[in-house]
């Protein structure tokens, strides 16, 4: 059987084969070098540390931190080398050697990379394909660079052959050599003499050790990767020359740094909820409302409805990791949650909010959840949630069911159990959105797939607040 795509490194020939039986139509490739934090978001919203050998399958998303890089080489023999806070998907990824089925589609959500294309770009330059949040680059030869800058505007650079760049003003060719840096998505890219700072990181080889030298510490001594000779001296001692070898100081430079980028979004709902003064404060965003998300984070909102309420995160920062979702902020299905310790409520006057649970998604067609009127009752288990909070603490949450009957127009029910208390709710229906007493939440995904709500209840001690989303 011809082996269809080329592999040099023989560590990395040996660890495909031996993922390939368990994983035959999920195995992207597998990462050469990591170096600091890099991190792999599964397809079920689990992160996990990937280290070098570690395999990265279709629908994964490296994510790397500030001090993180990694390098990543394909079963098709491309590759990808990705820099400090970089997050990239590997939406679609298929190589079966068949030009009309394989696939190369990935999204970079921010940060910086270089990519070499393999043997699927050759196959078919059309079914590879990288997309950014301003841009999509396609192949018409087999190597370039693609980078955000601080403002939000991307540069791209064509090292190998030829790219084309397109967004909704168009599609522009480059050669080899060539830059454009894109502002948005519907303005034209502009060529340009600069390109994105996208650095190569240095080929890493496991230590050597010398024999069975050791140091004076009594430990196995190792013969460094790269060894720089300043000088050599040689003094004369009873007529006998010693040679001694200065070896300068190694400096290590910090590795550049690229801010989360801002994405803003008009096409994703949001119910939250946050207590000022012992009471609750409810949002449920109508349609077109303006959400920004840092990675899958929401950052502010600002609805298009009467009054045009703002939400936004006050005081100090949740950090990223300590927001989850099923898939990305980009996917058709997405759906989030977290809690802001602190945030602020405009409308127009300027309210101090504590404990501000949300989720977050795009909602259901309309169109579905008409389609859904037929299909009876629907029961939901939990996916996620934020800790419940009450005056100010946090707790457990111990149980949550959700159930629905789309064939009367639709009827929710909620049982939620908490350490603060316990309570039921029931709502009804049409749209994507629904409430109760003491709830908020929408429908999310293709065909209802996805149901979050937040909640506000009162049992006698204070006010009780969470998020929950549910799997149907």
């Amino acid at each position: 059987m011809k082996q269809h795509f080329p592999l040099k490194n023989a560590a990395l020939l040996m660890a495909l084969v031996a993922a390939w039986p368990l994983q035959a139509r999920a195995l992207a490739g597998i990462a050469q070098f990591t170096s600091g934090e890099v991190n792999v978001r599964q397809t079920d919203g689990k992160t996990v540390a990937l280290a070098k050998g570690g395999t990265i399958d279709s629908g994964h998303a490296i994510v790397t931190g500030g001090d993180g890089r990694a390098q990543v080489r394909f079963t098709d023999g491309g590759l990808v080398s990705l820099q400090p806070n970089t997050e990239f998907r590997i939406a679609n990824y298929v190589d079966q050697n068949n030009p009309k089925e394989d696939r190369f589609l990935v999204d970079l959500l921010r940060g910086s990379m270089r990519a070499i294309t393999g043997l699927i770009g050759k196959r078919n330059r059309d079914n590879y394909r990288l997309t950014t949040t301003t841009a999509t680059i396609g192949i018409r030869g087999s190597g370039f660079k693609v980078g955000y800058n601080p403002d939000g505007s991307l540069g791209i650079t064509s090292e190998l052959d030829k790219i084309e760049v397109c967004n909704q003003s168009g599609c522009i060719g480059l050669v080899a050599g060539e830059s454009v840096k894109v502002l948005d998505n519907v303005t034209p890219p502009v060529r340009t003499s600069e390109q994105p700072r996208v650095a190569t990181p240095d080929t890493r080889k496991d230590p050597v050790v010398a024999g069975d030298k050791v140091d004076q510490a009594g430990k196995v001594k190792v013969v460094n990767e790269k060894v720089a000779t300043a000088s050599n001296k040689s003094t004369t001692t009873n007529n006998k020359t010693a040679t001694t070898t200065t070896t300068p100081p190694t400096t290590t430079t910090p590795p550049a740094t690229t801010p989360p980028v801002e994405r803003t979004f008009t096409d994703i709902k949001v119910a939250a909820v946050g207590v000022s003064g012992g009471s609750a404060y409810t949002l449920s965003t109508a349609t077109g409302a303006t959400t920004v998300f840092s990675d899958n984070k929401l950052l502010k909102l600002q609805d298009t409805s009467a009054n045009t309420p703002k939400w936004s995160e006050a005081g100090t920062a949740q950090p990223v990791t300590s927001f989850k979702s099923v898939g990305n902020v980009s996917d058709a299905n997405f759906i989030g949650w977290g809690m802001w310790t602190t945030g602020q409520r405009e409308d127009p006057s300027v309210l101090s909010l504590a404990n501000v649970h949300y989720v977050a998604g795009r909602p259901t067609a309309q169109t579905e959840l008409t389609s859904l009127s037929y299909s009876g009752v629907a029961n939901y288990t939990l996916v996620g949630n934020t800790a419940p909070t009450q005056n100010g603490a946090a707790g457990t949450l111990n149980s949550a069911t959700f159930s629905v009957n789309f064939q009367t127009g639709y009827t929710i029910s909620v049982a939620i159990n908490t350490s603060f208390g316990n309570f039921t709710d029931s709502a009804s229906g049409s749209t994507p959105s629904f409430s109760g007493t003491s709830i908020k939440g929408m429908f999310v995904g293709t065909n209802a797939a996805y149901a979050g709500l937040t909640y506000a209840n009162n049992p006698g001690a204070g006010m009780i607040t969470g998020a929950v989303v549910f799997k149907k």
